[in-house]
This record gives C-alpha cells, sequence and structure tokens, in this order.
C-alpha cells in the first residue's frame, strides 16, 4: 500500500470500531495525526484525549484487528469497483460539510463529481408526492439551471428526490445522489437507470461501507451530509413527520439557508413545508429564481465582472476594520466563522467590529451570518 491508501486502510478500520462516531472519530484523529497512530497508541494514552471516554480507548485494543480484517476486504472491494474515497484531509472533500461538527471522516464516491462547487442546492421531499409537487420540482431545477455552476443534491429516494435529480439530468447540471447504505447495493432499485445516468455529471456519494443496506436508522445519517453538502436546502412538499424535515431541521442548524414550497392549508402532503413558514424556518419560495435571488448570487456574479474596478476603502477605519475589509476585498463572501480564522481576531471583538462596518454601510450581513463589501 503506498501512503494514502494506508491512511484510508486505518480511517475505514477506525469507523467500524464501536462507540466510536464522527465526533469522536475527528477528535483522534487530530489528536494522533493519523488514523494509523491512533491503532498504535496504548489504550491509556488514548483516554487521555479530551473527551474520549476509557469505553472507546478499551474498543480500539479490543477490536483491531476485527476492525483491521475488515477494511482490508473494504479496500478490495474499493478498487475493484473504482470507488473514490474523499478522506476529510483531502482538498477534494467537500468544504462546506467540513465545517459542519458531525461530519464524516471520510467518504465513498462513485462517478465523476465535484463536491466543491461554485453553488449548491439540496431539493427534499415527501416520497408520496403530488403532481403540484412534481411539478414544482421540475420548475424549480429548471429555473436553476438558467444559472451557472448549480449542483444540485438529494437523497434518491422515490418522489421528490428522483425528480429533482432526473430534472437536473435533463437540464445538464451535476447531480449528487447521498445514500443511506453503501455502493454495494442501490434502494430503491427502481432507481438504478437514474442513478446510472447521474455519474456522467455527478454521481454516488455514502459514508456507508459496501456492507451496510438500507435501514430506517441509517437516514437521518444521510440527511445531516445532504444539508451539510449545500448552500441551501429546499423543500418541496413535506408530510408533518419525514426525512425532509429532518434535513431542513439540520439545515437550519447548520446556518443554511432552508426555502420551501407553500400549499394550500389542508393539503396534508404540504403541512411540514407551511410549517417551517409558519415558524420561520424557511423563507417562501415559488420559482428557482427566488432562491438565486434571495441567495444574491446574481449580485456577486455582477461583482465579479467587474473584479478589475478596486474599491478603495475609507481612511476613517480602525486597525481591525481595515483588517475585515482588505480580507473582505479578496473573498467576496465569507461567514464569521471563515472571517474569525482568517483575521485570527476573538468571535466578540470580531462581531463588533462587523456591526460596526454594517452600521457605517461599508458591509451587508447575509443569510447564515454571511458578510460582504456594500
Amino acid at each position: 500500500m503506498n501512503n494514502r491508501t494506508e491512511e484510508i486502510f486505518y480511517t475505514i478500520a477506525l469507523t467500524q470500531i464501536p462507540a466510536v462516531g464522527s465526533v469522536a472519530a475527528q477528535r483522534l484523529l487530530t489528536a494522533c495525526g493519523s488514523a494509523e497512530q491512533i491503532f498504535k497508541e496504548k489504550n491509556s494514552r488514548l483516554s487521555l484525549i479530551e473527551r474520549i471516554s476509557p469505553t472507546i480507548a478499551s474498543n480500539i485494543e479490543v477490536y483491531r484487528t476485527e476492525a483491521l480484517q475488515f477494511a482490508q476486504k473494504e479496500i478490495e472491494f474499493i478498487e475493484r469497483h473504482q470507488i473514490t474515497v474523499f478522506l476529510r484531509t483531502d482538498d477534494t472533500f467537500p468544504s462546506r460539510l467540513k465545517n459542519c461538527v458531525d461530519a464524516p471522516v471520510l467518504l465513498y464516491g462513485k462517478g465523476n463529481m465535484n463536491l466543491n462547487p461554485k453553488h449548491c442546492i439540496s431539493i427534499v421531499g415527501t416520497r408520496r408526492l403530488t403532481d403540484y409537487g412534481n411539478r414544482m420540482t421540475q420548475k424549480i431545477v429548471e429555473d436553476l439551471s438558467a444559472y451557472p455552476d448549480i449542483q444540485i443534491v438529494s437523497g434518491l429516494a422515490a418522489g421528490i428526490d428522483a425528480v429533482a435529480h432526473s430534472s437536473a439530468v435533463k437540464y445538464g447540471m451535476s447531480t449528487v445522489g447521498v445514500l443511506g447504505h453503501g455502493l454495494k447495493t442501490l434502494y430503491p432499485a427502481s432507481n438504478q437507470q437514474l442513478a446510472i445516468s447521474m455519474l456522467e455529471k455527478g454521481g454516488l456519494l455514502t459514508e456507508f461501507t459496501s456492507n451496510i443496506f438500507a435501514d430506517a436508522y441509517n437516514f437521518p445519517r444521510r440527511n445531516r451530509i445532504i444539508a451539510g453538502l449545500s448552500d441551501a436546502v429546499v423543500v418541496v412538499e413535506a408530510h408533518k413527520k419525514g426525512g425532509a424535515l429532518i434535513t431542513a431541521n439540520i439545515g437550519f442548524s447548520y446556518d443554511r439557508d432552508v426555502f420551501t414550497v407553500p400549499a394550500r392549508i389542508g393539503d396534508s402532503a404540504s403541512e411540514g413545508c407551511n410549517d417551517l413558514i409558519k415558524f420561520n424556518k424557511a423563507a417562501l419560495i415559488t420559482s428557482g429564481h427566488d432562491i438565486v435571488e434571495m441567495m444574491l448570487w446574481e449580485s456577486k456574479r455582477a461583482s465579479s465582472a467587474n473584479e478589475g474596478k478596486q474599491k478603495k476603502l475609507p481612511l476613517t477605519l480602525n486597525e481591525y476594520e481595515m483588517q475585515v475589509m482588505e480580507i473582505l476585498k479578496r473573498h467576496e463572501i465569507l461567514n464569521i466563522d471563515e472571517l474569525s480564522q482568517m483575521t485570527e481576531l476573538s468571535i466578540n471583538t470580531l462581531s463588533q467590529t462587523l456591526l460596526m462596518l454594517e452600521f457605517e454601510g461599508h458591509i451587508a450581513c447575509l443569510p447564515g451570518k454571511r458578510y460582504k463589501i456594500c
């Protein structure tokens, strides 16, 4: 094995240790430096890592051989079926998802996909779609196809998901289906041809190993990836309870913009959508154009066309304000976490600086705590 294959091998093994979820796995990787080193550390050393329980440390030792044997078989499956592995440390790993605290430490992909597109929209909804939901999903995707560099993400389930993917294929857009199982199977089987058609410009993505089959427990985990990959989540038809609302709520918790399509009061297929609007968790849209307008993607595109026209910074700015403005000049739009990293300012100092810049009309605050120069 080369170095990368070895790291994939040990990372797969790490995901097979009982009680090691995505958050614990990332803590272990950060503390030890590599997946291989985790398996070389003594139980006593692992127990000293912050928020790593003695149970986890013990499980790594107890299940080590079994996990490594499984990882070897999985490597063989990956190589045999030409599956792409995205480690969280890779540049190709989705940067939007990487910023989520519970992001997986690796993903398995099949197809020809760019997981860091310029813009990414998740479209989700009920499996029991109505004609209205079908038409609205097709319309939204058709509208979005008029704008460059927008990728459509969904869960490849029956209903709204399948319509979103098939519409994206129809209009030549990149589309990625996030699965609630491994790549050995496809659920539902009725979407097999659709899945094949997605491989040329997009593909299939999952955090589950090949031995994992579709199970109700897996789909909430799948939904967090759908939300995490995206700039915004769009819900088209959702009942009072269901996976689409889980995805919307996860997106809301990730500071993603959430949009939904309204329907008549009393339509059970859209009760969840109307509730999202009622409780201020989603903005109402009636077209894909609404999404682009609310996300300010067109204004950003226009500003990109005028990149050569340099704006002079006001002379009245203090040191912190000048630093923030210089960074926003280079990057155009950044969220507060990205700005904190780049400026190395505390969140408290940065928040005060951003507030003053906003009051003075130098910057605008966008949905999701993102900022741009006016």
